[in-house]
């Protein structure tokens, strides 16, 4: 009796078992179609990116999905129409026509056996390749659907902006190895050389056109190269200057450490670099600047305050906002700049171009080049890229002492090392080789810089390395080398 309950009560475990498991196999009550919600690294809802590889086929798939049925064991379909007014307010145009055909012009099958439905999507090998836009995400298909077979459209992904790009097949990561070697012009003296092993990436200009952060070594913020592939996979190189990279002067005092012979204690030496401009000369708030008053060496001496850089900047221009209180603290009446030559290891005059205030003046007219003592404004001092990481004012007051609101200073960083210069020409130097069974760029090439504002020598390197395809990154898929 006790074998057969348990036998009862298996049967009965095994039951509800099997009726949980048909839950779980049937159908939804509705069935339903939508867009895939993939955006293939665009993160925008219901905007997918795609791209095709010129050389690998100009093809791709537009498709739906299936929701709601387990087992599809009969064809289905969405109709769809392609809607201009979904691209209103992005960054993408209508892709023209006349660039591509679709395998089904209204209408996305969903076949027996599946739960996914494409329409194909080929590009026409011309008229889209020689459009310079096709080469970045401009153009895009604005697909809607409009009806289907299934018991509804999912309204949240109901459209799709499929935008579509072309890169070649020479775009992506590159493992480079080398060497370099940097002559003096006469080709008399070597001044420097070395190994390059690194990472570069290269990416689609238009066509069989390359462009790489940098050559040689990873600066990619100063410049890039230009590789064209020609038809007999010899290669033409070409400087290609980074337009988006800012190289103009900034103010480099906001960073440095500053000193001085003298700070009074209700004043601050960081004062004169703040960031603020004054409003006017007076003292309105004493902490807010740099003064000298009770000074051990008394009124009326010499004082300086200096600027470290921590590291060496060409500058081009001095501003000086002076401060007085018509009384204790007065404006100068000789003031110069000092640098630290970092040829001698000593303090020498800096010189100006000879433009003080806009005006021009000669050294005649004060032995040393004055910065100015104007009230109420910055006075302004324009050099010729001197070289340095450490500035000192030099400021004497008539029988009294002196300060400072603010101080500017404008550089730009300068080269470390001969092959940090800046970039003049690249030009082929021996034989430049793209090899497509293993992917490799085998590079002979000259890098000439532009050495007028640095006062140095004119001197070039010589550069050869191989470049071997490693991966890309393509629709948000890393693809590797086989």
């Amino acid at each position: 009796m006790k074998n057969m309950k348990n036998i009862l009560a298996t049967l009965a475990l095994l039951v509800a078992l099997t009726s949980c498991y048909d839950d779980f196999r049937l159908d939804y009550e509705y069935s339903s179609v939508a867009f895939s919600n993939a955006d293939g690294g665009s993160n925008e809802p219901g905007v997918l990116w795609r791209t095709v590889v010129k050389g690998e086929g100009l093809k791709l798939d537009a498709g739906i999905y299936l929701s709601g049925i387990l087992d599809n064991s009969t064809d289905r379909w969405a109709d769809f129409e392609l809607d201009p007014t979904l691209l209103d307010g992005t960054d993408y145009t209508l892709l023209p026509s006349q660039y591509y055909t679709l395998s089904n012009n209204s209408r996305f099958v969903i076949p027996a056996g599946e739960i996914v439905g494409t329409v194909g999507v080929t590009l026409d090998s011309i008229a889209f390749l020689n459009d310079p836009l096709t080469a970045k995400r401009n153009y895009a298909i604005p697909f809607s659907l409009v009806a289907t077979s299934e018991d509804s459209i999912l309204s949240t992904q109901s459209t799709q902006i499929l935008v579509i790009k072309y890169i070649n097949q020479y775009e992506g990561y590159y493992n480079q190895t080398g060497s370099f070697k940097t002559l003096s012009q006469n080709e008399s003296t070597l001044l420097n050389s070395g190994n390059i092993k690194n990472v570069l990436t290269a990416n689609t200009i238009v066509l069989d056109s390359v462009e790489t952060n940098g050559s040689m070594h990873l600066l990619g913020a100063d410049y890039k190269m230009k590789m064209l592939i020609n038809a007999d996979n010899t290669v033409s190189l070409e400087y290609s200057p980074n337009l988006n990279a800012d190289n103009s002067p900034k103010n480099i005092a906001l960073d440095a450490i500053v000193s001085s012979s003298y700070v009074a204690p209700w004043n601050s030496e960081e004062a004169v670099k703040s960031g603020t401009d004054p409003v006017s000369s007076a003292f309105t708030d004493q902490i807010l600047s740099w003064g000298n008053y009770g000074a051990p060496s008394g009124p009326g001496a010499e004082n300086w305050i200096e600027y470290d850089f921590g590291s060496n900047f060409s500058i081009s221009r001095s501003e000086v906002y002076w401060a007085a209180d018509g009384g204790g603290v007065l404006f100068p009446n000789r003031s110069y700049i000092m640098y630290w030559n970092l040829d001698t290891e000593a303090w020498e005059i800096l010189y100006s171009n000879n433009v003080v205030n806009g005006v021009s003046v000669s050294e005649a007219d004060y032995g040393v080049i004055d910065i100015g003592n104007e009230p109420d404004r910055y006075n302004v001092t324009s050099f010729d890229n001197i070289t340095t990481n450490k500035l000192r004012i030099y400021a004497t007051p008539p029988n009294e002492f002196i300060g400072i609101h603010e101080w500017k200073v404008w550089g730009v960083p300068a080269p470390t090392g001969y092959e940090t210069a800046p970039i003049a020409t690249i030009v082929e130097n021996g034989e430049n080789t793209f090899d497509p069974e293993t992917g490799t760029f085998t590079l002979n090439y000259r890098v000439n810089y532009n050495l007028e504002d640095l006062n140095v020598e004119e001197y070039y390197t010589d550069v050869s390395t191989t470049l071997v395809w490693r991966n890309r990154i393509r629709d948000g898929v890393n693809e590797w080398r086989r």
